[in-house]
């Protein structure tokens, strides 16, 4: 099977801060591979890079084949790739409906001259873009909080209707930093359900996250990062089984 995303010997230096060196790894299609390391291990920094917020110093990296490195990130963007933020970034003051509505890209009515002479052409993608929101507003169970602004929605709802509009921007391929930091136990659970959900519908996660627990029970692939490099990967199993990581990171173990 071909990865989806390679990056090769990928470094990114801050001044004297060495933030990521020398990093290769791959991510698998439709698998939830996750990094994990401590503070500072770079994980930030990697997302940054993959997504364009930042240019590697050296290295390569590709997504589906093609070299994404140097490109702005609405150009990536466009490729298939979306990300969520630890912020949440809602548009708090509108609708569940329309904050899922305005993540859905190319709509015709973005234009002001389409929106005045779009006639019904424009009526009916009005029609299905909306029918589109309300379906994946129904997969995360929010249907019945449509018409609610995104700041009356509990924290947890909140969460959830952030990872719809990743939904609704089509990327099959979603980098989400620690998503179920800060739910209660209960949603922590329906969040996980909800990525195994997406990731059976096709898409690819890459996922940043420190519950121990969850990495363990939800990744199909961990890569282990460590002062910017890769100190080991593998399946769950076999990273727990690495004393190092056991005892540096996982907190397992004597």
């Amino acid at each position: 099977m071909s990865a989806i995303l390679e990056l090769t010997q990928i470094s990114k230096r801050f001044g004297g801060l060495a933030a990521v060196q020398d990093l290769s790894f791959a991510v698998q299609p439709g698998r939830i591979t996750t990094l994990i390391g401590g503070n500072g291990a770079g994980k930030t920094t990697v997302f940054n890079l993959i997504t364009g917020y930042l240019a590697p110093d050296a290295g390569e990296i590709r997504f589906q084949g093609e070299r994404i490195d140097g490109l702005a990130p609405h150009k990536i963007a466009r490729t298939g790739i979306s990300r969520g933020f630890q912020e949440l970034r809602l548009f708090n003051r509108l609708s569940t409906l329309d904050n899922v509505q305005a993540a859905i890209p190319a709509q015709k009515g973005e234009s002001i001259w389409r929106a005045i002479w779009g006639g019904k052409p424009l009526q009916d993608e009005a029609q299905a873009t909306e029918a589109r929101s309300r379906e994946i507003i129904g997969d995360l169970t929010l249907s019945h909080q449509v018409d609610t602004l995104a700041e009356r929605l509990s924290y947890g709802q909140q969460k959830l209707l952030a990872l719809g509009r990743l939904v609704a921007a089509q990327g099959d391929f979603l980098l989400l930093d620690e998503p179920t930091s800060g739910l209660s136990p209960a949603m922590v659970d329906d969040f996980c359900d909800r990525m195994k959900a997406l990731v059976a519908s096709g898409r690819t996660i890459l996922l940043i996250e420190h519950n121990v627990e969850i990495v363990m029970r939800l990744s199909d692939w961990v890569i282990v990062l460590h002062q910017g490099g890769k100190i080991a990967e593998g399946v769950p199993d076999e990273v727990k089984r690495n004393e190092s990581v056991m005892h540096t990171y996982l907190g397992l173990g004597a």
